[in-house]
Order: C-alpha cells, then structure tokens, then sequence
C-alpha cells in the first residue's frame, strides 16, 4: 500500500482519482487523460498514483466499471417509474442521450477506445463484455418484458440501434428522432 497513507486515505484517494478520470474521460478522451492531469486535480503526486493503481488501465478499468453500474442504476431507476414496454423505451432513450452526451467515453469504436481495450488483459476484456450482456438481460427482467426472439438476438438489434448515439456526420436529420423512430419499429418485432 501506499507509504504515509491509511487504509481510508487510499479509498478515498481513488474514489476521487475515478471521479476526475471520469470527468475527464468524458471531455477529453482516454489517451489525452493522462496520469500527470489526474493526480495535479486531486493533489499528490505521480509516484503516490502508482502506489495506488499500478497502471493507468487499472484506473479507467474501475472508472469504466463504475460507469457500468451507475448506468445499470439509472435504467432500474427509469424503468421502476414505469414498467413494462414504456419503461423499457424510457430506459433506453436515455441510454441514447446519455451515450451522444459523452461519445469520446461511449463510442466503443473509435481508436482512442480501441487503445484502452487493447491495452485489457483478456480477463477484463470479457468480464466488461459479460457485464454489458448481464446488463441487458436484467434491464428485461426488471420492465416485466418477454421477448418474441432469441435473446442474443434482441441484445444485438438494441446495440446496434444504439451505435447511432456515435454517429454524428452521417446523419442529415435528428438523430434522436430517428433512434425513436427505430425504436419503436424493432420493438414491435422483439417483444410481445
């Protein structure tokens, strides 16, 4: 563990490491949030940071699994106002507006996310990817819904739909308008 540091230092230390990760993250991308920014905002020095994580993915691996969570938490919240099928298109909206909000931390397929998932061991790389698969599966027990297809198959629909919350120049209308629009026609065919 850290040297001069107690047990509750360290805990607190990453909590507010992962909190400007995240922030910065979110505006400036994985490669241009560096050790050096992080440890200046929260106020120790670069040694003390890797006594703490030992390496930056270590970091944005527990950034990146807290999102994860707080994400899952806000879709119960959304869905628990309202089950059922209209709980289920709330939750995922705001899925989407999330997602456009902050595409440098949810665009799973630009090379700045590319170099974060390449730089994962194996291990990560799969519990991020069963985490994600877990999610959706629970996001359809808590709205009370029955799907009309095979579950993997419905899980790769709305992933692709939600692809689009990344994809700005090749939209000439609302990109929302037609999230919502495709939305609605999937769900048709996905649930009963």
């Amino acid at each position: 563990m850290a040297k001069n540091f107690t047990e509750l230092d360290i805990s607190s230390l990453k909590n507010k490491l992962k909190e400007e990760c995240e922030k910065s993250w979110k505006e400036n991308g994985y490669k241009s949030t560096s050790i050096a920014y992080l440890t200046k905002k929260v106020g120790i020095s670069t040694g003390s940071f890797y006594r703490i994580y030992e390496t930056k993915e270590d970091l944005f691996f527990d950034v990146f699994s807290m999102i994860q969570i707080n994400l899952k938490n806000k879709l119960k919240y959304i869905i628990n106002q309202n089950k059922g099928l209209e709980g289920f298109k709330n939750a995922f909206k705001w899925l989407f507006k999330e997602y456009s909000s902050y595409p440098k931390l949810y665009n799973f397929n630009n090379p700045d996310y590319l170099l974060f998932i390449n730089k994962l061991s194996s291990k990560d790389i799969e519990s991020l990817k069963l985490h994600n698969e877990d999610f959706f599966h629970e996001t359809l027990i808590d709205s009370n819904l029955s799907l009309k297809i095979p579950k993997e198959k419905a899980y790769a629909i709305l992933n692709t739909l939600l692809v689009t919350s990344t994809m700005d120049k090749e939209f000439s209308y609302n990109k929302l308008e037609v999230f919502e629009f495709l939305l609605e026609s999937s769900i048709k065919n996905i649930f009963n």
